[in-house]
């Protein structure tokens, strides 16, 4: 009887060794992945983009067949990223210039992400007038006015 209750009681605790063995492999690689996604502190989190980029004002164009909506928006100098819904049916493409008297310069296009009808691009721009129009479709015409 002695002996059954040292056997009972050996083999409760290879199986608990084995238990804590088993929990501790599963556990680990979670951790591990946990603290590689986890920054460090808060202040990282928010500082890092900024010291990257800056700050970003963020404008929206909704393209359509009949034009562009909105018609005219107006931002700060600096970089600004300029997202677009394509409601048009496909387009290839919001084209931006900037506009200095009769003289247009490119600055960017604004395409489409792959299977999807939105789009996003990061400029920096200079104070001016900036006109953007649809690349397949040249009289679908928005303004973009940048003030110092």
């Amino acid at each position: 009887m002695f002996r059954n209750k040292k056997t009972i009681l050996s083999a409760v605790i290879v199986l608990f060794l084995i238990t804590v063995v088993l929990v501790a492999r599963i556990l680990k690689p979670r951790a591990a992945k946990r603290k590689e996604a986890t920054p460090t502190s808060a202040r990282e989190t928010l500082a890092a983009p900024a010291a990257k980029h800056g700050p970003v004002q963020v404008v929206r164009f909704t393209l359509y067949d009949a034009g562009i909506y909105p018609r005219q928006i107006r931002v700060q100098k600096g970089l600004v990223a300029i997202t677009i819904e394509d409601l048009s049916g496909g387009t290839s493409g919001l084209v931006v210039q900037r506009v200095n008297g009769n003289n247009r310069q490119s600055i960017g296009t604004v395409s489409r992400i792959e299977k999807s009808s939105r789009g996003r691009e990061e400029i920096q721009l200079e104070p001016g007038n900036y006109e953007l129009f649809m690349a397949d479709r040249p009289n679908n015409k928005a303004q973009l006015i940048v003030e110092p």
